[in-house]
């Protein structure tokens, strides 16, 4: 008589789980930040597990209209960007990873002098169209709230090239992205960022017990 013989099939392994994330700092700074500078900022977030890494994929706004910086400049920037690169999330919640960014965002702006006599005056900056292409390195901590929300805590350090037309002197001052920058045509930055993440249900993966 015949033997039929079945695999036996466990599904208690998980694959890793896509991560669904917003900046939670931006927000908030944009509600009480300084008060010589007006901030509008958003991010959202996506990271995907691969083999032994995740692919990150951020993208957001951001834009600023400042009080009067370099002692007599108002500038009015904002723009888009987008971030796609690496991660690797370690098993004590240690992040690292890179991304290469594409920023595009506008520059305006007013140079503002004061007037003693015959009142205040005010020359426009031309309306500039500019491209910061760079690369960031990040460095973080993430844990567990709860089985499903995770938060994380970020560091990065960016330097990109910006591409535009140079006209009326102003040097960069906030790039949408990257934050606050210094330098001219290659600017750098360093910054921190608070995300809150959602698990989506991550599905067993079948497992041979007879491996």
């Amino acid at each position: 008589m015949g033997l039929l013989l079945a695999p036996s099939v466990s599904f208690g392994q998980k694959s890793p789980s896509v991560l669904i994330g917003v900046d939670v700092l931006k927000p908030v700074f944009s509600a009480v930040g300084p008060a010589h500078n007006a901030y509008r900022l958003a991010e959202a977030t996506v990271k995907i597990p691969l083999s032994t890494t995740y692919l990150s994929i951020v993208g957001g706004y951001a834009g600023l209209r400042s009080d009067t910086i370099f002692r007599n400049i108002r500038l009015h920037d904002e723009g888009y960007y987008l971030k796609v690169g690496v991660e690797r999330i370690g098993d004590g919640g240690l992040v690292l990873g890179w991304h290469g960014l594409v920023s595009s965002y506008r520059q305006s702006g007013t140079y503002f002098f004061k007037g003693t006599t015959f009142g205040d005056y005010e020359s426009p900056i031309p309306d500039l169209s500019n491209l910061a292409i760079g690369l960031e390195g990040i460095l973080g901590h993430q844990t567990a709230l709860s089985p499903r929300f995770l938060l994380r805590f970020t560091g990065r350090v960016t330097t990109a090239a910006i591409f535009g037309t140079k006209d009326g002197g102003v040097p960069p001052y906030f790039v949408p992205g990257i934050g606050h920058v210094a330098g001219n045509s290659l600017v750098y930055s360093v910054g921190v960022g608070i995300h809150l993440f959602y698990q989506l249900h991550p599905r067993p993966t079948a497992t041979s017990l007879h491996d």
